[in-house]
């Protein structure tokens, strides 16, 4: 089976390439903007740099691909207002992978109630999974929530915060349920849904065995650090301001990314059925306790 991963450069699509060359005998063509600059090497493992709004091209690479991982994201670039551009870049890839006729598309968005105001983030996120599923024949979309790992642009921001503040003042996002997991289990699912014998399109929730708000993730990972930090609660500050704070001590290179997202963490993002199991009753995913790092 040949296999196309779209946003190979990223922290989920190098970590599934590597799975996938580790414990499959699939071939993977990687594709994204600077593909070539993957640090990682195999016979089975085709690099190729692409512009996802360039459809034409991409549908040559995509061109003999069973399957397709989908997990292109533009908050951090500057010539589009991201949810424009990623709404333009779903569409692109949807009719490149029409044009070279690919089965099954699997993409990783963002949990959160489509009846909820969302996110500018998770609207975004959700639209990108109904362009797909409108114009391809097969598309399981996952929705998750902090995916745990090192360098997981939203684990590193809370990760940073602990780390270098001995005093955190939060805002009322602090409160906010959230439902983390684990990036070994999250690549279980990508890696799962490959076979997963289906006819419709599927949305599915993904996320660990807890349910706490941000604040109590905080002094989970605290505890488990072996750390503490004075926690005060300040409602009154604003969004924008959140994330401005947040940018100060989180890694350069997520500001953008991390600015954007802060305002997703109004929203809670916690899994409401229990389509996961039923799909993949072979995968039970572990608490955050044992997949900190």
């Amino acid at each position: 089976m040949r296999i196309a991963v779209v946003g190979a450069s990223g922290y989920i699509g190098q970590n599934l390439i590597k799975k996938l060359l580790a414990e499959t005998d699939y071939s993977i063509v990687a594709l994204s903007l600077n593909a070539e600059t993957i640090p990682i090497a195999s016979d089975k493992l085709e690099k190729h740099n692409i512009d996802v709004f360039d459809s034409a091209t991409l549908g040559t690479f995509l061109d003999g691909c069973d399957v397709a991982f989908y997990l292109v994201h533009m908050m951090s670039q500057k010539k589009l207002d991201f949810a424009e551009a990623e709404a333009k870049a779903a569409e692109s890839f949807s009719a490149a992978a029409n044009q070279a006729s690919v089965k099954r598309v699997i993409y990783l968005g963002g949990l959160g109630n489509d009846e909820d105001k969302l996110s500018k983030h998770l609207a975004s996120r959700h639209r990108t999974g109904e362009i797909l599923r409108q114009s391809l024949p097969l598309v399981i979309e996952f929705r998750a929530s902090m995916i745990i790992g090192k360098g997981s642009i939203s684990y590193d921001i809370i990760a940073n915060l602990v780390h270098k503040l001995p005093v955190l003042t939060l805002p009322t996002w602090a409160k906010t349920l959230t439902q983390p997991i684990g990036l070994a289990d999250a690549l279980s699912y990508l890696v799962g849904a490959i076979n997963l014998p289906l006819n419709n399109h599927e949305i599915v929730e993904i996320g660990g065995p807890d349910q706490l708000s941000y604040k109590d993730f905080m002094k989970r990972y605290e505890d488990w650090r072996g750390t503490s930090a004075l926690m005060i609660m300040f409602p009154i500050i604003p969004v924008g301001i959140a994330a401005w704070w947040l940018n100060l001590f989180t890694p350069r290179k997520h500001a953008k990314v991390g600015r954007a997202m802060v305002e997703s963490l109004a929203n809670p993002m916690i899994v409401t059925n229990n389509r996961a199991q039923e799909l993949f009753p072979e995968i039970t995913p572990l608490p955050i306790d044992d997949v900190f790092v």
